[in-house]
């Protein structure tokens, strides 16, 4: 017995980096892999350049603690409830989604220039 997909509802959810569509009886599963960085290379590499400023890990390790993302309960760096969604944590080096660059930039006091 053939099934009729005319009136079949489209199904759409999306679970972390994985997202699945079905439509007419086709499924499709999209995996978007994202890239993590450590705190070294957000500092060496993304913050140090755009603020113009010396960043160390120790400073954006700092940043994120403050900024609540992460804690070091027992002498290792683990994520807090609200930075696991930005956090890689399945090595023993926490690495960081490249969406936390521009949170801890809005974090930054805003320097004001005037004109003269």
């Amino acid at each position: 017995m053939t099934q009729n997909t005319e009136y079949l509802q489209p199904l759409h959810f999306a679970t972390g980096n994985v997202e699945v569509s079905q439509y007419r009886g086709i499924t499709t599963v999209k995996v978007e892999w994202r890239q993590y960085l450590t705190a070294t290379e957000i500092a060496h590499n993304h913050l140090s350049p755009i603020t113009g400023e010396k960043w160390t890990h120790r400073r954006v390790n700092k940043m994120l603690e403050v900024m609540k993302y992460q804690q070091k309960p027992y002498g290792h760096w683990q994520p807090t409830i609200k930075g696991q969604h930005y956090a890689d944590f399945s090595s023993p080096v926490l690495k960081w989604s490249p969406e936390v660059i521009n949170l801890i930039l809005q974090q930054l006091p805003q320097q004001l220039s005037l004109a003269v």
